[in-house]
């Protein structure tokens, strides 16, 4: 049968030959008819000649050979089938290092504004620093005034002592004389007992109130002083942001609204949870 397959395309071939040719040699036209006859006879002996029996080992073989295509068929769709796999984890990835990406650029942006504001605030502050630095000459200038002492020479000799039952009294009765519209004598009371008392624990209240006594007097340099005494020596205590509040209104009143606008801006800056930051920022948008 493979035989006759492979013969009869070769006289179609030639068949197609000698129609397409054209012959000019008779002798090589005749030759090919010679050709033709033998090729004709051929497949005549092949149509009937019967079919070669069956080879069992040929059998087996092409089994066996059909057995190692199967099985490399199936090896090859599992290696591609783990390519495929492998390609999608890659893929899978790829997506997470790129969504890794997008949130390590968003860090970087936010860490880059945080520095910009940090340089930003770092150079307010240095601005403030130097503010305050000309405010504590002022302040220096106005203790060394001459104000001062005609304030202390101005003091009457005081009446007679009064025995107070405890210091607490004292200072109690001092506070209510600066709020009852006699500043003058809760100051010089409140004198008394910070003389008496240097290390009871109403020291920074009895220094604020007798900054405030000095402020209902309108004295608001000594004010301004007294209000100093208590944030430097205590910075950390209760009074102490109400006190640069109270500088800040001082020099307000002395019309220096520029030392009164640090002050007003630097209460909050250090004491931001306070309510004399609350009143300093309101009292900075009454004067913008």
């Amino acid at each position: 049968m493979t035989r006759n397959v492979v013969v009869f395309p070769l006289i179609g071939a030639f068949a197609a030959f000698l129609a397409g040719c054209a012959v000019v040699d008779t002798g090589a036209f005749s030759r090919l008819q010679d050709e033709m006859m033998e090729l004709k006879k051929e497949v005549a002996v092949l149509r009937t000649a019967p079919p070669p029996a069956p080879d069992p080992a040929a059998e087996r073989a092409d089994a066996g050979e059909i057995q190692t295509l199967r099985k490399t068929l199936a090896d090859t769709n599992s290696d591609f089938d783990r390519v495929r796999t492998d390609q999608l984890a890659a893929t899978s990835r790829m997506d997470e290092a790129r969504v890794e990406m997008q949130r390590i650029t968003a860090r970087q942006d936010a860490q880059e504004r945080a520095l910009q504001e940090i340089r930003g605030n770092a150079d307010r502050m240095k601005e403030i620093e130097n503010r305050v630095a000309a405010l504590e000459e002022r302040i220096g200038k106005l203790a060394a005034a001459p104000a001062a002492a005609s304030a202390s020479a101005a003091v009457p000799a005081p009446e007679g002592p009064r025995v107070w039952k405890s210091p607490e009294e004292m200072y109690e009765v001092a506070v209510g004389q600066v709020k009852g519209g006699n500043p003058k004598k809760g100051r010089e009371t409140l004198s008394d007992f910070a003389a008496k008392y240097p290390d009871h624990k109403l020291i920074p209240n009895a220094l604020y109130w007798k900054g405030e006594a000095f402020y209902a007097e309108k004295d608001f340099e000594n004010a301004i002083l007294t209000f100093q005494d208590v944030v430097d020596r205590y910075p950390q205590g209760e009074k102490a942001p109400d006190a640069m509040y109270k500088q800040g209104l001082a020099f307000l009143s002395l019309k220096d609204t520029k030392n009164a606008r640090i002050l007003l801006e630097l209460v909050p800056k250090k004491y931001p949870k306070s309510k004399a930051a609350e009143m300093a920022k309101k009292k900075l948008r009454e004067i913008r």
